[in-house]
Parts: structure tokens; C-alpha cells; sequence
């Protein structure tokens, strides 16, 4: 495949699914990505983990994606049992590629029937981080597609991916997909980025 690169592991999620299970008021805290005029994430819901300092921001503007060093949020600061559970998968997928250093970390649920549109990811932290996508919860049906391209995750599979190709993703199965992506500064792919920056 060109645009996705299946991890050669599993990663345990159950743990974080039961943390996840008991913080149902992590869902949605921030509905930036939600209310975004384009309505792209406007079916789903997310949990914020690691991100730009959103206090710095009274509403969105393009510069929450400028360079920044990212801070914690509170499904990590105030949720022991989430950070917990985290901090494995996290941090061995960082020693696994190789990571210098840790960006963004979001959770994302998309309901039954529900989908995020066509869209292309640019900016700052998109150039430089690699993006790592871990099922936490799929079911056939929950199809992530990019160009003619298109994966049906299992709970635990991780995948690379570049997120400045056009994607989608459309759940037509009968329970929620959710996600955890982790975006990461490595230069294990640096060849790879490369490449696919030719594709154009």
C-alpha cells in the first residue's frame, strides 16, 4: 500500500478502553474541530490528550496550529486510570519508531452511520510530525479510505499515515469506531515523507 504502513504489532487497548468507559465526560470538552465551518469532524466526538495550550486562545484561529510545544490536557492531568493506561502505548510507540519528540494526541469516535468528509490536513504540525493511527475500536464496515486506497482496522492494529493526502472515513458498521492517533517527530520515514511529498 502507498499510503498507509501497517505497525508489525498489536497494542493491548483494553486497559484504556475501560479508562475510557469511566470518563464519559472527557467526550467533547473542546468542539473546535466539531464546529469548524468546513464540517468535516462534524459527525463525530474527540478527546484532546496532548495538544497546543488552548487558554492562550480565546476562539480558533489559524495560529492554534503554528509551532508550539504541546501541553497535556486532562483525560492526562486529572484521570490517573486514562494516563495509565496512555503511557504504555504512547511511549512504546515512540521507542518503537524512534521518536524525538511527542506531539499531538487525540482519541476520536465516530458513531454508527457517522463519517468524517474529504479533507486534506496542512500547517505546522502536520509537516512535522509523523501521524500513527491505534484502533481502540472497529468493527467491518468502519472503513478508513484515502485515494483509491482503503483499511478496515482491527481493535489493537496500528497504522502510519500521511495526512496530507486526501481522506475519509466512513462507519457503516454497527457500533462506534474509535481511534487514538499519535503524532510523532521521527526520522525513521524521512524517505518515505518524501516520497509521497512527490506524489503531490
Amino acid at each position: 500500500m502507498l499510503y498507509f504502513q501497517k505497525m508489525p504489532f498489536q497494542v493491548n487497548v483494553r486497559a484504556l478502553n475501560k479508562a475510557l468507559d469511566n470518563h464519559p465526560e472527557l467526550w467533547g470538552q473542546h468542539g473546535w474541530r466539531k464546529a469548524d465551518s468546513s464540517k468535516v469532524h462534524s459527525e463525530m466526538m474527540d478527546i484532546w490528550v496532548r495538544y497546543n495550550d488552548i487558554s492562550k486562545f480565546k476562539e480558533f484561529d489559524s495560529r492554534f496550529n503554528d509551532e508550539h510545544v504541546p501541553i497535556w490536557y486532562d483525560a492526562w492531568t486529572r484521570c490517573p486510570d486514562v494516563k495509565q493506561a496512555l503511557k504504555p502505548i504512547i511511549f512504546g510507540l515512540m521507542a518503537h519508531v524512534q521518536g524525538e519528540m511527542l506531539g499531538g494526541v487525540l482519541i476520536t469516535r465516530i458513531p454508527p452511520g457517522g463519517r468524517i468528509a474529504p479533507h486534506e490536513d496542512h500547517g505546522w504540525h502536520v509537516g512535522y510530525y509523523d501521524k500513527f493511527y491505534i484502533s481502540l475500536q472497529s468493527a467491518p464496515g468502519a472503513v478508513f479510505h484515502c485515494g483509491d486506497e482503503a483499511i478496515n482496522p482491527a481493535t489493537g492494529d496500528c497504522w502510519r499515515f500521511d495526512n496530507r493526502r486526501e481522506h475519509w472515513v466512513v462507519n457503516d458498521s454497527d457500533q462506534a469506531r474509535v481511534t487514538l492517533i499519535v503524532c510523532i517527530r521521527t526520522e525513521k520515514y524521512a524517505n518515505e515523507r518524501a516520497v509521497f511529498e512527490t506524489l503531490g
